[in-house]
């Protein structure tokens, strides 16, 4: 009986890259400032009313701190240009001229 005996270099295993998903587009929404305009909205028709007592009873029902809730609703202080822009092209405005306008205000 013959034995035969030889190497073979399989090397390493090529890694086959995974095909990259395409990017995923979302709309971004929103900003935090106009949904927080939105929200004190809200809140002072809810109040007006009265299917809130208060704006502590508010918080509660949100869960949000008084202190937070004072914040949003301070977003009514804004100009009603200010508004406007904010809520129908909130892209508009960048968040720190929003900020700067509503310390302005109070």
């Amino acid at each position: 009986m013959t034995t035969v005996r030889f190497k073979i270099d399989l090397g390493k295993p090529k890694r086959v890259p995974k095909p990259k998903p395409p990017p995923i587009v979302r709309n971004p929404g929103p900003s935090r400032e106009a949904r927080a305009l939105a929200l004190a909205h809200w809140i002072e028709r809810r109040t007006d009313s009265g299917d809130l007592a208060d704006y502590a009873t508010a918080a509660r029902a949100l869960g949000l701190s008084r202190s937070r809730l004072t914040q949003v609703m301070n977003m009514l202080l804004l100009p009603v240009e200010t508004q406007e822009k904010l809520l129908l092209d909130p892209r508009s405005l960048l968040p720190g001229e929003v900020r700067a306008a509503v310390r302005a205000r109070c």
